[in-house]
């Protein structure tokens, strides 16, 4: 394990490149061990493809096709960050049945295959005591400088839950001898929080590692066919170089050291 860890929890595949795939890339590249984990089981969403003229062609799988494809994109993606998955496989809040009914997780609702009864869905996790206690663990057990999330100024509920459950498994960690930083990362997608969602306590130039990015998301190709068509928040501008990942700051950890590379840069831009 190298001495110096970041850990990333996204609620998605896809959601860790989009927001913080430069960060992750930059410091990757400065010798830190990346904790790439993933909340949710993927077990819903459409798979895009590209057509020849150039339009984008989307269907709404069932659940037993879109879950496998979405992990191996995700590992695959892991993999240029040096990283493995870690899956926590909380459901996602719906799913699809093979002849393309919707289903939403409720009390009473059928349970798919791929879900245990033992593991609350991605909404509730963080009201259970041994979802956020696991995430807690692995907390402990990597030792991260940083922590990076999904911020709660969110209208996608899967995102807030991954934020909840990350950010009480963090104070859990603290109160048993952690001492890292936790950053809720600001989306790229916009929401109707407007000038809220668009604010930022720091921000990590990723300038020189938007490309390794780039490269990154295009591995989630059956949600993001194609990576020219995205249409990032200007925040480097607006930083002062020239591509930006924007944060808030959760929860600052002790003083960083010399050798704590992203905690003086964070701490600096703030």
């Amino acid at each position: 394990m190298a001495e110096r860890m970041v850990m990333a929890v996204g609620a998605h595949a896809d959601d860790i490149e989009l927001n913080v795939g430069g960060t992750l890339a930059k410091y990757h590249a400065r010798g830190y061990g990346i904790v790439y984990v993933m909340a949710t089981n993927n077990m819903s969403g459409g798979w895009s493809r590209l057509r020849a003229d150039g339009t984008v062609a989307t269907r709404t799988p069932p659940w037993h096709e879109i879950l496998p494809q979405r992990r191996l994109e995700a590992e695959a993606a892991a993999r240029t960050l040096g990283a493995e998955p870690i899956h926590l496989d909380h459901p996602q809040r719906h799913y699809r049945r093979d002849d393309g009914t919707l289903v939403e997780l409720r009390y009473g609702c059928e349970r798919p295959e791929c879900v245990s009864p033992d593991v609350p869905t991605i909404l509730t996790a963080h009201e259970h005591e041994p979802s956020v206690r696991r995430l807690a663990d692995l907390i402990l057990a990597h030792r991260p400088e940083a922590i990076l999330t999904h911020g709660v100024a969110m209208v996608d509920m899967e995102h807030v839950g991954t934020c909840l459950l990350t950010t009480k498994a963090y104070r859990q960690a603290v109160e048993r001898g952690h001492d890292g930083m936790l950053l809720h990362w600001v989306d790229i997608t916009p929401t109707i929080f407007g000038e809220r969602h668009a604010g930022w306590d720091t921000f990590v130039d990723v300038s020189e590692h938007w490309e390794a990015k780039l490269a990154a998301i295009a591995l989630h190709a059956c949600q993001i066919p194609d990576v020219g068509r995205l249409d990032f928040p200007p925040w480097g501008e607006a930083c002062g170089c020239a591509r930006a990942e924007a944060f808030n700051i959760a929860g600052r950890g002790q003083e960083p050291s010399s050798d704590w590379e992203l905690s003086r840069e964070v701490l600096g831009n703030a």
